[in-house]
């Protein structure tokens, strides 16, 4: 996390263990405590005509629209992070806890960061435990809203990926290249999120992910660039009926074999390319980042999205405008439906009735203003368009009528970002 040097909360462990230092412990005898944090208060209202409810989150399942008027809970949280300079000179241990919105549409504390680092050198970091996922320029800020423009991570590169953390290794090299900073990073791990995703509730299983990525720096400039493979299950009780029935069927319907293969229960392999570029110099902030992932079903969609943003600083105010857009790399028509048997003909209409993808464009307008003591208050709209018959966008618990294509949906959200 991105510290702030206001506020910043320094305590020496054997402080709080006064009775350990009565009997001859030092604070260099038990390291060093820090706290830092960060929090958001935001209000959401999205125009759907009550026909579906705006996520900010893919793991999120209700919101503005259609359950809500207002929605408080999705864009707000408050995290604490604290780390442990040990008295082993080269070991520090890292937790980092937020409070925000889950799947169930309950406010509760979750553990993103919990690891133990090893830096032998100042070049050389080893992360052992859960550590941020690799993906993307913002991974490691992507709930931190002080550390942008916008209210929220691009919901174009961020909202199709649910995972915010891994249990692994993560090995981190940072070097000098032709006078930039590099940060090399190279991951294993392992993670599991239940979602709201385009198929009803579902628990999503990531294993052996490996990543690498390079991050560099250099004046204003920043650049990024990344991929990772892993195996995924993604499993609902809809794709998991769908996949028998289909599979029943296709020893009298062959093609339901296939169709089958796109709802199956078991892993698969997926690629994702990552890329970023940056540039930070007052009063001009502009980012760009795209996405590419690969996978042979359509569980976890192969789709190519990107977004483009930038403000320019007025003082303390900083108006922004971004473009973005998700784009699934697939064929999402519906299959033909066969004459008989009848219930190969009930199987492939089930089949095209759950065909639904996150296709959409995404036009933004805000502005940032910068307060004092670490606050920034900000306003933002959003204009959705949905691409495509199949497209739900963002949006969940959608009704009929619900439509997005002929008519855009606007988002309308205000935050008050704390960070210390």
């Amino acid at each position: 996390m991105h510290r702030s040097p206001r506020g910043r909360i320094t305590l020496a462990v054997s402080a709080a263990l006064a009775g350990l230092a009565a009997h001859g412990a030092s604070a260099s005898d038990w390291g060093e405590l820090r706290i830092d944090g960060y929090a958001t208060l935001a209000a959401t209202r999205a125009d759907t005509d009550g026909l579906a409810d705006f996520r900010a989150a893919q793991f999120q399942s209700v919101g503005s629209g259609r359950t809500r008027d207002w929605d408080f809970a999705n864009d707000s949280n408050f995290a604490l992070q604290l780390t442990w300079d040990t008295p082993l000179p080269t070991w520090r241990v890292v937790a980092q806890v937020i409070a925000a919105n889950d799947t169930y549409d309950d406010i509760k504390p979750r553990v993103d960061w919990l690891y133990a680092g090893w830096a032998p050198r100042d070049d050389i970091l080893l992360r052992l435990g859960r550590y941020p996922m690799p993906s993307g320029m913002q991974s490691e800020t992507r709930w931190v809203g002080n550390s942008r423009l916008e209210v929220r991570a691009p919901l174009s590169v961020y909202f199709p990926m649910p995972l915010t953390s891994l249990d692994g290794a993560d090995l981190n090299l940072t070097s000098n290249c032709g006078g930039a900073r590099v940060r090399s990073r190279l991951t294993y791990g392992t993670s599991k999120v239940n979602l709201q995703s385009r198929i009803g509730d579902a628990a999503v299983t990531v294993r052996d992910l490996v990543s690498l990525s390079f991050d560099a720096s250099q004046g204003p400039w920043r650049g990024y660039i990344g991929a990772f493979h892993a195996d995924v299950k993604n499993v609902s009780p809809v794709s998991s009926q769908l996949n028998a029935v289909l599979t029943q069927v296709s020893a009298s319907y062959p093609p339901a074999g296939m169709l089958a293969f796109n709802y199956n229960t078991g892993y698969n392999s997926t690629w994702q390319f990552d890329f970023g570029l940056e540039y930070q110099d007052a009063p001009w902030t502009a980012r760009a980042e795209a996405i590419y992932r690969k996978s042979p079903t359509k569980l976890v969609a192969q789709q190519f999205d990107w977004y483009a943003s930038a403000g320019y600083a007025i003082g303390r105010f900083t108006p922004f405008l971004a473009a973005a857009q998700i784009t699934f790399d697939d064929n999402y028509g519906p299959e033909p439906v066969p004459t008989a048997p009848p219930a190969a003909v009930a199987a492939v209409r089930a089949y095209n009735a759950s065909l639904t993808t996150l296709e959409s464009t995404i036009l933004s307008a805000g502005i940032r203003w910068d307060l004092d003591r670490g606050f920034v208050l900000k306003a933002q709209y959003d204009n959705h368009t949905l691409d495509g018959a199949k497209s739900r966008g963002v949006f969940a618990n959608a009704q009929p009528g619900f439509d997005g294509r002929n008519t855009a949906i606007h988002v309308f959200t205000l935050a008050l970002d704390y960070q210390f």
